[in-house]
């Protein structure tokens, strides 16, 4: 009898698993095919990175993306990507480092887009919870790396806007005990952006210094 009652709540359990799995699927997928659908998109966020023993750093940033180019600002850097080239600007050092974006490494975020669909390779999700966020119905939704002894973290939690279908909140929480959030205050879609914006002009950093890394 404690046989069977064992196998029952195994098998229970397992199904409610598959279920939710299955809720987060559809929830991430739509995502997905929405995120890819804009032409351009606009965000800004604040990130906090608590590393254990020390004071937390939150930094203000904001991202302008197009097809594969992008521009990142935050408050002590900027990154212009062209599709070809990336370059960070350190703003009180004046100094910018310069890759091809061939040299990017796999498993490296190439871009800030990828951030909204990270889950696409390399995950496992679970649906975790109806929450709220922002006084706003809202999905909490937690990743998993498929390959975790290559992983420097355990777990993304994702907070999705229910009604929007758009990532608001996202965590990553490290092997170490870093934990990096982020969080998404203005987002932003098929707005008018110059390609312009993601090239970084020397001219308007007088005495910079750039090297190629």
């Amino acid at each position: 009898m404690k046989t069977i009652l064992s196998l029952f709540i195994l098998t229970t359990f397992s199904l409610n698993l598959f279920s939710q799995d299955e809720k987060a699927k559809k929830i991430l997928d739509e995502i997905s095919i929405k995120t890819k659908a804009y032409e351009t998109m606009y965000f800004e966020f604040t990130v906090v990175v608590a590393v254990p023993g020390e004071e937390p750093i939150t930094q203000s940033g904001k991202v302008y993306i197009k097809d594969e180019k992008y521009f990142l600002s935050l408050t002590e850097q900027e990154v212009y990507c062209d599709a070809t080239t990336i370059t960070t600007f350190l703003k009180e050092d004046n100094e910018c480092y310069t890759r091809s974006v061939e040299d990017v490494e796999d498993g490296e975020i190439v871009s800030p887009s990828q951030l909204l669909t990270v889950w696409e390779d390399g995950y496992k999700y679970k649906y975790v919870q109806e929450t709220t966020y922002a006084d706003r119905p809202a999905h909490e939704i937690h990743l998993y790396p498929k390959d975790p002894s290559n992983s420097k973290f355990h777990t993304i939690i994702l907070k999705i806007d229910a009604e929007k279908n758009e990532v608001v909140f996202f965590m990553v929480k490290g092997k170490d005990g870093t934990n990096t959030k982020y969080k998404i205050s203005k987002f932003d879609k098929n707005i008018d952006i110059s390609d312009s914006k993601f090239v970084f002009d020397r001219a308007k950093h007088p005495g910079v210094v750039c090297q190629e890394e």
